[in-house]
């Protein structure tokens, strides 16, 4: 059974974007959710609310969701926190990649899988990651699989 009860924390700094991902977790039954429009709030909320559930995008003002990620994945008290990566940056993810190993050993592989090429700029792996835009069968997918 799916665990609606969960705090969720939504860090995203498009309104768009939140008021779409809330929608879809409220058609599924959440009602105990937070949001922040940076990466320097949602920080912080983090840290206060101690969510369930953290839905972060990954580029953002203040903080990037790359850095949020990164400093709670290394505070013990907050490495549990489990938490879906979002980004639209794929494509450009890829193609910083591909320049920066062309500097370093001259391999241009732009074919890898984005949470592939995005786990080279974070040292934990995510719980789950999905490329926007984020089809409402796909985060609850990813939701269901952390929760249950």
């Amino acid at each position: 059974m799916l665990k609606t009860h969960t705090k969720v924390l939504i860090v995203d700094d498009e309104p768009e974007n939140v008021r779409y991902l809330q929608t879809i977790l409220e058609e599924n039954g959440f009602h105990d959710i937070h949001s922040a429009k940076d990466g320097d709030e949602g920080l912080k909320k983090a840290k206060a609310l101690m969510p369930g559930l953290m839905i972060l995008d990954v580029r953002m003002p203040k903080k990037t969701g790359i850095v949020v990620f990164n400093e709670l994945k290394s505070i013990w008290k907050y490495k549990n926190i489990p938490i879906i990566i979002l980004t639209g940056e794929g494509e450009f993810l890829k193609q910083l990649t591909a320049l920066r190993g062309y500097r370093e050993d001259g391999d241009l592989s732009v074919q890898k899988p984005t949470e592939e090429v995005l786990s080279q700029f974070i040292q934990h792996k995510p719980e789950a990651f999905l490329e926007k835009p984020v089809e409402p069968e796909a985060l609850m997918k990813a939701v269901k699989a952390i929760l249950n």
